[in-house]
C-alpha cells in the first residue's frame, strides 16, 4: 500500500515551498482521522459475516479507491459558488490577515499588557456593515465586541448544559481539544455543529442593519403583495386573507392619518434606506469576491491532503495549506478593544473554534458512507 497517497490530483508534488509571494505552509496532522479511515478501509475490504472469505488484493484496492474517491468528492464539492476547499482557503486568508480590512489590527489590554487578538475569520460577514466615509455602521471595535459576545454566549450555553447534565468533564475535554489541537472524532463532530450554527447566523448578518427594517410604505407594499398571492379555497385560507386585509387596511390608515410633511418624510426615508441597502450589499459582495480573486489570481493557493495507512498505529492524515502573501496586519491601524473577562474568553474560543469546526477534511470524513459505524 502506498505510504502517502495524494488525493488532490491537481496539486503539484512539492507543496512545501515558501517564496516571497506565499506564506509559510500550514501543516495539520490528524492521527485519529487517519485511524478512522484505516478502520473503514478494513471494513469495506471485509466480506460478508457469513462467508468470511478474504477479498483479492485487487478487489481490496478497488474498495479503497472507492472510499478515497468519495472523500475527494466531499472535499472539493461545491458549496454555493465555490468548492469546499476553496471556501476554507478564503477563511484561512481572512485569519491570516485579510480581516484587517474590516477590523484593522486589533488588540486588547490584559493584565496591563497589550495583547494582539487573532482574527476569527468571521470578519468578512461584516463587510458592508462597518462604518465608512460613505456609510453609517459599526466601528471595528463594535464588530469585535459582537463576535466576542457570540463566543461568550455559546460558552455560557455550553457551561450551563454541562452543569445541568452533570457533564462538566465533557466540557473540559472540549476546551482541552481546542487548546491541544488533537481532537477526537466526537469532539470534532460537536465543534463542526457549533461552527455551522454560528456561520448560518452570521451569513445573514448584513440584513440586521437598521436600514433593512421596512418603512411604513414598504410594509404596506409588502402586505399588498402577500394579499395578491394568498389563496382562498378553504375557510381557513379565507379567514387568513380577511385578517391580512384588515392588517393592511390598518397600515394604510396609519399612513393616511399623517400630515403631508410626515408622509413625505416616510417616502424620503424609504429612498434613503433603499440606497444604503444597495450600498451595503454591494460592499459585502465586493469584499467576498475580492477575497476569492486574491486566491485565484495569485496562483499560489494550495490545499492538499496525504494519507499514511501502513498500520493502525501509524495511520494519519496530513493537510497542507499554502496561502498567497497579503498585507501584514501591522499595515492596518491599531484598534483597542475593551473586553470583559467573559467577552475575552468568548472571543478566543470563537477564534479557535473555526480552525477545527470549519476544516473541510473532518467534515468530509463524517460525510462518507459507513463512517457513522466507526464512532
Amino acid at each position: 500500500m502506498q505510504k502517502i497517497d495524494e488525493l488532490h490530483q491537481n496539486v503539484e508534488a512539492d507543496v512545501n515551498y515558501v517564496t516571497d509571494t506565499t506564506l509559510p505552509p500550514l501543516h495539520h496532522e490528524w492521527p485519529l482521522l487517519g485511524q478512522a479511515l484505516y478502520l473503514l478501509e478494513l471494513q469495506l475490504a471485509d466480506t460478508s459475516v457469513a462467508s468470511r472469505q478474504p477479498m483479492s488484493e485487487r478487489k481490496t484496492r478497488e474498495r479503497q479507491e472507492t472510499l478515497r474517491s468519495a472523500l475527494i468528492a466531499q472535499l472539493y464539492a461545491d458549496e454555493g459558488s465555490y468548492a469546499r476547499d476553496t471556501r476554507y482557503l478564503a477563511f484561512l486568508l481572512l485569519k491570516a490577515g485579510r480581516s484587517g480590512e474590516i477590523v484593522g489590527n486589533p488588540y486588547a489590554i490584559t493584565d496591563g499588557k497589550q495583547q494582539e487578538l487573532p482574527y476569527t475569520g468571521l470578519e468578512g460577514y461584516y463587510a458592508g456593515s462597518q462604518r465608512t466615509a460613505d456609510l453609517p455602521g459599526m466601528t471595528a471595535e463594535a464588530i469585535l465586541l459582537e463576535e466576542a459576545s457570540i463566543g461568550a454566549e455559546l460558552l455560557k450555553s455550553l457551561k450551563r448544559q454541562a452543569v445541568e447534565a452533570y457533564s462538566w468533564a465533557s466540557f473540559a475535554h472540549l476546551q482541552h481539544v481546542l487548546a491541544e489541537d488533537n481532537p477526537d472524532l466526537e469532539a470534532m463532530r460537536i465543534l463542526q455543529l457549533y461552527w455551522s450554527m454560528i456561520v448560518k447566523r452570521l451569513h445573514v448578518r448584513i440584513y440586521h442593519n437598521p436600514e433593512f427594517e421596512l418603512t411604513l410604505p414598504e410594509r404596506i407594499a409588502q402586505a399588498e403583495q402577500e394579499l395578491r398571492e394568498m389563496e382562498g379555497r378553504t375557510e381557513e385560507e379565507r379567514q387568513a386573507k380577511r385578517d391580512a386585509e384588515a392588517q393592511c387596511a390598518t397600515l394604510k390608515q396609519e399612513l393616511e392619518g399623517m400630515s403631508e410633511a410626515e408622509r413625505e418624510r416616510q417616502w424620503q426615508e424609504t429612498q434613503r434606506r433603499e440606497r444604503i441597502r444597495a450600498q451595503r450589499l454591494a460592499a459585502f459582495h465586493r469584499f467576498r469576491e475580492e477575497t476569492y480573486r486574491v486566491l485565484r489570481e495569485s496562483g499560489q493557493a494550495r490545499y492538499s491532503i496525504g494519507i499514511e495507512d501502513a498500520s493502525l498505529e501509524q495511520a494519519r492524515v496530513v493537510e497542507t495549506v499554502t496561502l498567497p502573501k497579503i498585507p501584514d496586519r501591522t499595515s492596518y491601524p491599531g484598534v483597542e478593544v475593551r473586553f470583559t473577562p467573559e467577552q475575552y474568553e468568548g472571543y478566543l474560543f470563537l477564534a479557535r473554534l473555526g480552525e477545527l469546526g470549519g476544516d473541510p477534511l473532518a467534515r468530509s470524513v463524517f460525510a462518507l458512507p459507513g463512517t457513522t459505524d466507526l464512532w
